[in-house]
Order: structure tokens, then sequence, then C-alpha cells
């Protein structure tokens, strides 16, 4: 196996380290996981100068050691890191070493289809790497890195794990607040890749006293003496300690003398109390013109090309020679081994250096910086923009706009956007024409619009006002076009559509000029040439909201005599996902399913794998579910092509999903419960925008009632629905809309209310019947259907649910199949109709069996087991009990569970009477039955719905057991139960 060289220097005596065993033996632990074969994420934090570096590149130097191939990839600050600046470096470091023939980034993403697809090529190229070697890959100061290469991290991880590859990530854990994008990627490296955190904190004393003893033999009170003044003015920063104490020896103040060093006055030394004044210090022992050739580089960058250095300065090769050879012997420089280039030891280093010019002088070098770049053949527009934007140079708009170009065909859309705002800020400064404005505020509004699209919305506004000031109808049209969507997808979708329909009939009145002049603004600002883009997005949100006759008249059809009208293409794939959507609500799942397949080909046809694993969820969750749950093999294909679509897709830009939330429903109906909980909260949690938050909220709701927490159940309703009962149909997307209303109802049903119960059904057939919705309108009878029994309204329930088993055979719907069964089983028992309830219970316990869905199994067997036990079955009962008790205790179901207890109370009862037993004050069976749960805390109505009775008969046992007891308050015969030993 090659060794191969460290791509920076290494010390023939390294440093020590200390304080960090732990650290260490957690990255020589993952080191080890490495070299067997597994690979492993190691997240290194803490404040500049704590030690990061060292503790990398000590890990580093290890691995090389053992045979591991090591790549180093590093973030700048002052110069803005281009997209996928760390990992450009990795890739020409393995080029050096391997001689792998892969083009740099950003070549390669102008090479692929999709970001997708980059970041595909960029996991085979070091998939190949590490196939021939165990790979360590250092990525340096992270919290400087563009999004571009923070989702790229995070497409790498998610694999590492497979590979024999060990990933070291740095960065600096103060400078990550809320609002930086590494912030929310943290806790996803955690969760999906299961990423070593390893925060390093200050030295304690202790911890410098060692280090201080490694390096130097003094006396006690010399040391003594230096404790104090480093812990004085070092503060347990490694890097603070180690200057000071370098500057020290420069001085002489700290010097070798026989076999011991000696300690100077410190009072005489003049030392700084901040790092700052220490480098410059050694700045200035290197004369004036090493110090003005540094600083020169401070503003060229924290990695200095010696040509470009060369070029800027006028400073001959052997000039700028003796200052690298100073600077490295004074460990402010360190040299590459290709000798092209020099990097700077430590940002704070490059930072006092550049602070050190006054601004015009910062001004000027910036100037011509960026000039020599200019007359480079193949200028990089991100240096040059930079560089002329730090100048103050008006030029720096232009470069600016060819640095977010280059960011946008890299899908690195947030630098993207930055670029281009930065380039607005100069044109409105230089009064530029207000359509160029106006293009640019919308171009800015694009790349924001994942990551805040409130904040983009505001942009567009300001771009609408600015096209219709210029008189520009084509821009001001199709930029309408933008901001309906975008409203839609905040949530405000009545307006959102209103604007949409607006914009594109503005784009029908623009003449065949206008359109051709339009389409040429499209091409250059990297939009697909079609005036029409949006109208796919004005058909999946009119199905998304409801109007489902609208967007099947608006969308494609899968007929060929039926062609789409005015549709472009490049709005074909969210066209055919409107209709798959809009087919599915209105009953028709074979068109929805021929839908979903045109949308998915669509967007495989351009590698938009993320919107790939969009539209197989919709097919999976709004198609195969509700109308095809009992094929087993379709359903787990679909989940498992969706989850591949997303590995493949990784980051979007704000959506932060891990791609096994697709398994949510799945996991929900076959009783993986805690694995369905965990995902739902990382949904509701998560940092970025994400549009399965209702779903998700609506699962854990779900969960939340059926494990006895109404109390969250409830705050997860009023999070998803603000508006409760008021909520307007068309303003909320219908089939997240619909579930949550029935939850609210059958809350409301568990605490008794029936007033409040009875206002969301009415509200849910409102929807329904605004949307012509088929699916759903099954599931809103069955609500009904329980609604009546709490009520005690036996017939008016069971002509719901007969009406709920016919609606949910044509089109057939296996899970409202299952519970319209169930329903009419459980009214059938109640109504001593023992052979239709027997039919009924067995076809639900069927379809129970076919869908896998565990719970809805448990249900049906305690229905099954109140069957045996009223037909005189007690063996067959408890048996059935015991079943559905193994299936609901690991799942927490508790008020199922409550049930079954009540229904093993009610057994033992009926044995006790067969076998003649008395109750006290001449009290009934049934008024025993109706005490006991009234002292196990139920109201009438939950009474009566236990028994299948009215509340009206209820009261009335009541009134009969105070009478024969001599009380008069539910408290008084609890006791009197209690005493007789009755509950």
């Amino acid at each position: 196996m090659d060794v191969t060289p460290l791509p920076f220097p290494l010390d023939e005596h390294p440093p020590v380290l200390v304080g960090r065993e732990s650290e260490q033996a957690t990255l020589r632990a993952a080191l080890g996981d490495t070299l067997g074969g597994r690979g492993r994420l190691v997240m290194i934090s803490g404040e500049a100068g704590i030690g990061k570096t060292a503790l990398a590149r000590r890990i580093g130097r290890e691995a090389c050691e053992q045979g591991a191939l090591v790549l180093v990839g590093h973030c700048y600050d002052l110069i803005e890191t281009p997209p996928y600046g760390p990992w450009t470096e990795v890739v020409a470091q393995g080029i050096t070493h391997q001689g792998s023939p892969v083009p740099p980034l950003e070549e390669a993403a102008a090479q692929s289809a999709s970001q997708m697809a980059l970041f595909a090529r960029m996991w085979e190229w070091l998939g190949t790497l590490a196939a021939r070697q165990p790979l360590v890959l250092l990525l340096e100061d992270m919290h400087w890195a563009d999004v571009g290469s923070l989702e790229l991290l995070r497409f790498v991880a998610r694999g590492v794990a497979g590979a024999p590859m060990l990933l070291v990530v740095t960065y600096r854990g103060d400078e990550v607040n809320r609002r930086h994008p590494l912030f929310p990627l943290l806790p996803l490296l955690v969760r999906e890749a299961g990423a070593l955190r390893v925060d390093l904190r200050r030295l304690e004393p202790d911890d410098v006293r060692t280090l201080v003893s490694a390096r130097y033999t003094l006396s006690v009170e010399a040391q003594s003496r230096l404790m104090a003044y480093l812990e004085e003015r070092a503060q347990g920063n490694p890097l603070y300690v180690g200057e000071l104490l370098r500057t020290l020896e420069d001085e002489h103040l700290l010097r070798l003398e026989g076999d011991g060093w000696v300690l100077g006055d410190l009072t005489q030394a003049g030392v700084p109390t901040l790092l700052r004044q220490v480098i410059e210090g050694r700045l200035a022992r290197l004369g004036d013109e090493a110090h003005h050739l540094l600083s020169v580089a401070a503003v060229i960058g924290q990695e200095v090309p010696l040509g470009l250095w060369e070029a800027v300065t006028g400073a001959t090769e052997e000039e700028l020679l003796d200052v690298i050879e100073a600077a490295v012997e004074a460990r402010l420089l360190e040299a590459h081994s290709d000798g092209a280039a020099v990097r700077f030891a430590h940002a704070l280093i490059r930072e006092t250096l550049y602070d050190g010019l006054l601004p015009p002088r910062q001004r000027l070098w910036h100037r011509r910086v960026a000039e020599t770049l200019m007359a480079a053949p193949t200028p990089g527009p991100h240096a040059v923009a930079y560089h002329l934007q730090r100048a103050g140079d008006p030029r720096a708009a232009e470069w600016l706009i060819r640095a977010g170009d280059l960011a946008q065909r890299a899908y690195a859309l947030l630098t993207a956007g930055e670029r281009f705002d930065a380039a607005l800020q100069i044109l409105e400064a230089q009064g530029a024409p207000p359509e160029e404005q106006a293009l640019l505020l919308y171009r800015v509004a694009r790349m924001r619009r994942y990551a805040d699209p409130r904040h983009a919305l505001a942009y567009l506004d300001d771009a609408i006002a600015l096209a219709e000031e210029a008189g520009d109808r084509p821009l001001a049209a199709y930029v309408g076009c933008f901001r309906g969507s975008l409203r839609c997808v905040i949530g405000d979708i009545r307006a959102g559509l209103a604007i949409l329909e607006e914009s594109i009939a503005a784009i029908d009145a623009l003449s065949d000029e206008e359109r051709a002049r339009l389409r040429e603004r499209l091409v250059r600002v990297g939009d697909p040439p079609d005036e029409y883009h949006y109208r796919g997005a004005l058909v999946n949100w009119l199905a998304l909201s409801g109007r489902c006759a609208d967007a099947l008249a608006l969308g494609p059809s899968a007929e060929p005599e039926v062609p789409a009208r005015g549709l472009g293409t490049s709005g074909y794939a969210n066209a055919w996902r409107g209709v798959a959507s809009a087919s599915a609500v209105l009953g028709h799942p074979d068109a929805a399913r021929r839908a979903c397949a045109e949308a998915i080909a669509a967007y495989r046809a351009v590698e938009h794998h993320y919107q790939v694993g969009q539209a197989l969820l919709l097919e999976l969750y709004e198609v195969v579910l509700p109308y095809h749950a009992d094929d087993l093999a379709e359903r787990e294909r679909l989940a498992r092509e969706a989850e591949a679509a997303w590995e493949r897709a990784g980051e979007v830009a704000g959506e932060s999903l891990p791609p096994r939330f697709v398994w949510l429903p799945l996991l929900l109906l076959e009783g993986a419960w805690d694995d369905a909980r965990q995902l739902a909260r990382a949904a509701i949690t998560s940092g970025g925008r994400t549009g399965w938050r209702p779903f998700a909220r609506s699962a854990l709701a779900t969960l939340a009632r059926e494990q006895g927490d109404a109390a969250l159940a409830w705050q997860l309703v009023g999070e998803q629905l603000p508006a409760g009962l008021e909520a307007e149909p068309g303003n909320a997307i219908l089939l997240d809309t619909l579930p949550i209303q029935r939850l609210a109802a059958m809350l409301a049903l568990d605490a008794g209310d029936l007033a409040t119960a009875r206002a969301w059904l009415e509200a849910h057939d409102r929807w329904v019947a605004w949307s012509g919705a088929v699916l759903g309108r099954a599931a809103g009878h069955l609500g009904w259907a329980a609604y009546h029994r709490a009520a005690g309204e036996a017939a008016a329930a069971r002509r719901r649910a007969v009406r709920a088993l016919e609606d949910a055979s044509d089109p057939r719907q296996p899970l409202v199949l299952l519970h319209a069964y169930r329903t009419l089983g459980e009214l059938d028992t109640a109504a001593r109709r023992h052979d239709d309830a027997a039919r009924h219970l067995d076809a639900a316990l069927a379809l129970a069996d076919a869908c896998a869905a565990r719970y809805e199994r448990a249900l049906t067997l305690l229905a099954l087991a109140e069957h045996r036990g009223a037909t005189r079955q007690p063996a067959a009962a408890r048996e059935l009990l015991a079943e559905a008790r193994a299936i609901l205790e690991p799942l927490g179901a508790a008020p199922a569970l409550d049930r079954a207890r009540a229904i093993e109370a009610r057994l033992s009862r009926s044995r006790a009477r067969r076998a003649g037993a008395a109750y006290p004050a001449g009290l009934t069976p049934r008024e025993v039955e109706v005490l006991r749960l009234v002292a196990d805390g139920l109201t009438d109505a939950q009474v009566a719905e236990r028994l299948f009775l009215s509340p009206r008969t209820v009261s009335q046992h009541l009134r009969s057991i105070y009478n024969k007891l001599g009380v008069s308050s539910r408290a008084a015969a609890t006791r009197f139960a209690l005493e007789n030993r009755l509950w």
C-alpha cells in the first residue's frame, strides 16, 4: 500500500498536544474504523486558535503513517470562498497524488445536468480513491464554506459509513449562529451520518503547565512566573500560548543555557496582551520590505499564488523567495509542496496584516489585484468580483453578476443570490435602468426561494414595481407568475393563485415581439426559454388547493388528441403532478397513476432527483395508500425508489428532510410508531424549508391521540389550522386539511364535546363539497357515524357507516373499507345482530392483514372480543384480547388498552353472574356496569358509548342507582363501589 505525503508541511517534531487525550482517542477510534472498512464523520469545533487544525493534522499524520491517502480542503474568510472551494482543493490534490481524471468542480458542474448529478459524480470519484487506499478528508474552517460546499458535505457524509473514508471537518463554533447555513446542518449530520462531535475547550492551567514542561526545563520559581504570565495573557488558548512563548524566545527572554532554560524579567518584555501585537512584533523583525510584501499578500487572500503576488507587487521571484523563507521560518507562512503558492499559517496572521493597511491603501491594492486577475486568460469571476468590490470599483457589478451566473450553474443558489444582491446594490447606486434592476431583483428572489421565500417575495414586489415603472410588460408579467407561485408556497394560496392566473393572462396578451424579447432574457438569466414556465405551477397549486376541476381543465391530458393548452415544456412535469393530485382527489386512481408516471419521467429526464422523489411520494401517499393499500409490494417499491431519489438529490437549498422520511406513512400503518414519531418530529423541527411539515404534524397528532396525549394532539391541530373552524376552502392544501379536521372531531368526541365535534365534521363536509372530492368523503361519513354513536343515535350511526362502505367500495379504498366494516360490526354487536357483526368484523380483520395494518388489526381484535363476549364465547374473547394487547402495549396505545381492560372486566362480571353472584343494594347487572364506569371517572356520554346505550338511558340508570344506595352524588356512589369491591 502506498504511503502518500500529506499536502501540508510536516514538522520533524510535531507540537505536543495536551488536554486533548479524549479527543485524540475519539479520532483514533474513528481512524481505526475507517482502516477496517467502516467510514466515519468527525466534526471538530472551537474558537479561533483553540487547536482544531493541530488536532486534525495530528490524526492526518497518523493516518498517513498507517497507509491512508490524506487530502485537505480549506475555506477562507476575507476572500469569499468560491462555490465548492474546499472540495476543489481536495480534487486538485487527488489528481496530484493519484492521477485520477476528474475536472475541476466548476467545470464538472457545467457538464452535469443538475446539482445532484454533480454530487453523484464527486461521490463516485471519492469512492474510487477509497477503494484503492483508505481515504482521509480534512475539511478546514467550514464556517467560511459556501452553501454548495455544505450541501456536498451532507451528501458525502450520508454515504461515508459504507466506505473506508474518514471525513474530519473543523469549524469555529462561536461563529455558527442560527442564521448561519451550517447551523441547521449540524444536527442533520449527527442524525443522518452518525457524526461524532468534538468541541474543543480552552486548556486548563494544568494542561498549559504540561505543555510548558514538555518544551522547557525551568526552575520551580521560573515556571511559576511563566505560568502566571501565560494564564493572564493567553487564557487557555493554545495559539496564544504558543505565539507568546515564541515571542519570548525571539526576544531572548526565554533562552536555553546549558541543559536548562532561563526565564528573564518578564516585565521588561513588553509583551502585548493581544495576539495581534505578538504577530506584529514578529513581522517587524522581518523588515519593512517584507512587511510590505506580506501586507499585499494579505490583500490577495489566505492562499497566495506566487505568480499573482509577483505580478501585483512588481517584486522579482528572488525577492519574494527571500521573504517567503524568512516568513516560513517565523511561522507566518506555509509553503505549498508544488512551490506555486504559499498560505498564511493562521487566518489571524493575515487579518493582522490586512487591518494594518489604511483603507485607501487596501482599496488600491484590491484594484491592482483585480486588474491583474482580469488580464489572465481565464479570470475567475468570484475573485475578480471580490477584489473590485473591496476596491469600491464600479466594474464590480458586472463581475459579481458573472460570479453569480457561475454559482447558479453550479447549483450554489444562495451563493449566487449573494453575488446578485451585491451587484444590485452597486447598480442602484449608479442609477441603472429600472428594468435592469428589476431583472436582478427577480434573480435574487429565485436564488432565495427555498431558504427564505418571504424575503424573496419582498424582492419580487420591488421587481414588479420597477418593471411597471419602465413600461416593461413582459418582465412584469413573468415576474408576477413567480410571485404568485411563491405566495402559494408560504401558505397564501388563494392570493397566490389569483396572481398566477392574472399574470399568465398578461403573458397571453403579449405580442410575438414581446414574447421573443422575454425569451432572450430568460436564456440570459438561466431560466428555461419559455414564457409559460409557471403554468405548470398554476396547475399544481390549483389541484393542491382543491380546485381540481380547474387543474384538469388547464393541465395536460394523457389522451393524445387533447393537446396541452399553452403549456410550456419546462412546466410539463409540474403540471402532470397537479393532474395526478387532482385525479386522485376526484376518485380516478388509474388516471392519477398515469399522470404520476408522466411527471416522474419528465423529472428523471433532467435528473431532478429531488422532484423525482416528490412525485413518487405523491403516487404513494395520494394514490397507492388510499386506493391500493393492500398492494404491499407496490407501496414498498415506491417508498424505496423515493428514498433512493432523495439520496441522490442530497440537500436541496433550504430543504433538510432525511430521505428516510418517505417511509413515515408506512411506519405508522405497520406499527413502527417510535420511528414514525422521530421522523415526524425531524420534519417539524427542521431548520430548513420543507413542504412536508403539515403531513408530519398530522401524523404526530394522530399518534398523540392514539397514545392518549390529547393536549399535544390539539396543539398540533392548532399549528396546522391556525384559523380552526373558520378556515375556508381554497386557502390551504386540501389533502393536508381534511385529515386534521376529522382528527379534531374525534378529539372532541373523546372529551364528550358533541357540539365541537359536530362543528368540525360540518367544516369537513363543506371542504369536501366545495372541492368535489371523492377522497375523504367516505372517511367523513365514518366521522359522522362516530358522532351519532356518541350521541346514542344508533340508527343514524348505522346509516352513515353503510354510506361509508358504499363510497369506499367505488372506487375501492381498502383502509376506509376496513374502518367501515369494523364500525358496522361494532354497531351490529350492540344491536345483537350477531351474524351480521361476525361477517363485518371478519371482513375488517382480513383487510387489516392484507394492508399490514397492525394497529387497525388490534382495534378489530378488540371489536371481535366484544362480539365473542356478547355471544357467550369468553375463552375466544380472552384469546383475542391477549393478541390485541400484545400489539397495543409496545405501541403505548393507552386508550385502546383501556378499552381492552374494560372488555376483560365485563367478561369477568359475566362469569360472576353466571356463578350466581348477587350484587348489594339490589343493583342489577346493568346498573353495576354503569356504576363501575362512573367510578372509573367516565362521563355519561362516555359510559353510553362504552355500553352502546344512549346518554338518556345512562342518566336513568344513575337515578335508579342513587335511589337504591341512598346517595345523591357520583362521588358517594363511587365510594360505595369501592367499599363493596364493585370496582
